[in-house]
């Protein structure tokens, strides 16, 4: 519970997401970088508030949205999803998300922090703007935007079209509102590009990667309980956490395995997440005939995932291809962060921030038999894995977290500032 008297003699920084609390299941990323940024805040400012369209929190609160998620649903779609064209079905969501947008009652609870301790403004992206200007302008403090990737033009990507009401959006929502910010920060070079294709001005934008919060992943872990509970005590564990979508390529990787575990028979690898193609990876698991050596974990709270992590001995970013990827993924930074060796594919801006055999192994996305090279690398040299753990670590610690990234932003505030 927050308290009025907490804030009264504290600057803080303010973080909207323009959505619910309960909102945005299936895409925990969104609230682990609102958490992220919000607690380097705390440490950097004073304080710090996360403001939903239904309630106010602290960062350590947030870790846990969305606060109510229904399990994800596998195989068959439901009878009116089945027939009702995908073009329908995505403008139908648009106009409600336009409506919930809309509504009075959106951030009408009492703030607890005075109008004159607010450092700046940060605001999470979405199709449609939450009130980041309105308050900006009102508080006269700084709007950062944060930007993943514009919305119609990352639902192009994934197949999700809108035809002429994207366009429409795009030009008369998601532009002018972005314009808006006085610092656009966005999670790589190819969003950058894109963000200057919408017209907004080179100087505003600022590329800002995903990044880890370190004091999560550091914490001491349980370990050895959890091995036991997974009938993992003593075995060389290859790690991999995240979402089960095609793109992630986890086909590849399963059958990459199979040809390690082959040679290194005291392997197993574990896999962390849930998603519509946990189904197909069970069952090519089966079909490989290595339902001894796959641990499916299932889908675990934010929270939950440093422990799971720490006991991996080698960790895994995959990805099926490297085409069009404006790939920033959160599991790489979390993955060094716990000093864990990983091998990562190049992909999107990975290549250029990671070096191959310094900080991370680096793989050919969608090439089985480099994946299968690599990982045995890392299996087969216990020095050089923990040399490359360590390195990983040192490096991430360095240039990879919230906190690093709110420095950059807040110093690229105070060039704009300086030059207008």
């Amino acid at each position: 519970m927050i308290k009025k008297s907490d804030s009264e003699s504290k600057s803080c920084a303010i973080f909207i997401m323009p959505r619910s609390s309960r909102d945005w299941a299936g895409a925990e990323a969104l609230w682990i970088t609102v958490a992220g940024w919000a607690a380097a805040a705390a440490r950097t400012v004073g304080d710090a508030y996360v403001l939903t369209t239904d309630r106010i929190a602290k960062p350590d609160e947030v870790i846990h949205y969305p606060l109510i998620t229904g399990g994800i649903k596998q195989g068959k779609k439901g009878r009116l999803s089945s027939w009702i064209p995908l073009i329908l079905i995505t403008f139908i969501k648009d106009l409600l998300l336009w409506r919930k947008s809309k509504k009075k009652s959106n951030y009408s609870y009492p703030l607890p922090f005075n109008a004159e301790n607010v450092n700046f403004i940060w605001q999470q992206h979405d199709l449609f703007p939450g009130p980041g200007r309105e308050m900006a302008d009102k508080y006269r403090v700084p709007l950062i935007t944060y930007v993943h990737a514009p919305q119609v033009w990352e639902s192009a990507k994934w197949g999700v079209n809108r035809f002429i009401w994207g366009w429409f959006l795009e030009k008369f929502i998601e532009s002018p509102s972005l314009k808006k910010s006085d610092l656009v920060a966005c999670v790589s070079q190819e969003v950058a590009d894109k963000l200057e294709k919408m017209g907004i001005p080179k100087n505003k934008i600022l590329i800002s990667p995903m990044a880890v919060d370190p004091y999560l992943f550091k914490k001491n872990q349980d370990t050895k309980s959890l091995k036991e509970s997974l009938r993992l005590s003593d075995k060389t564990i290859i790690g991999w956490t995240g979402s089960f979508r095609s793109f992630h390529g986890l086909d590849l990787l399963v059958k990459a395995f199979k040809q390690v575990h082959q040679v290194y028979p005291n392997t197993s690898l574990l896999l962390v997440g849930d998603g519509f193609e946990k189904v197909h990876i069970e069952k090519l698991v089966s079909e490989l005939d290595i339902n001894d050596a796959v641990v499916f974990a299932g889908k675990q709270a934010f929270a939950q995932i440093p422990c799971f992590v720490s006991i991996f001995d080698i960790a895994i970013v995959s990805a099926r291809s490297s085409e069009g990827f404006h790939y920033s993924p959160l599991k790489l930074r979390e993955y060094l962060a716990a000093a864990k060796a990983t091998l990562a594919p190049k992909a999107g801006e990975i290549p250029s921030l990671f070096k191959h055999g310094e900080t991370v192994m680096l793989y050919t996305a969608g090439e089985i038999n480099d994946m299968v090279t690599k990982m045995s690398e890392l299996i087969s040299d216990s020095k050089f894995r923990e040399a490359i753990s360590k390195r990983g670590e040192e490096y991430i610690l360095s240039n990879g977290t919230w906190d690093v990234e709110l420095r950059k932003s807040l110093l690229s505030l105070t060039h704009h500032n300086e030059i207008h």
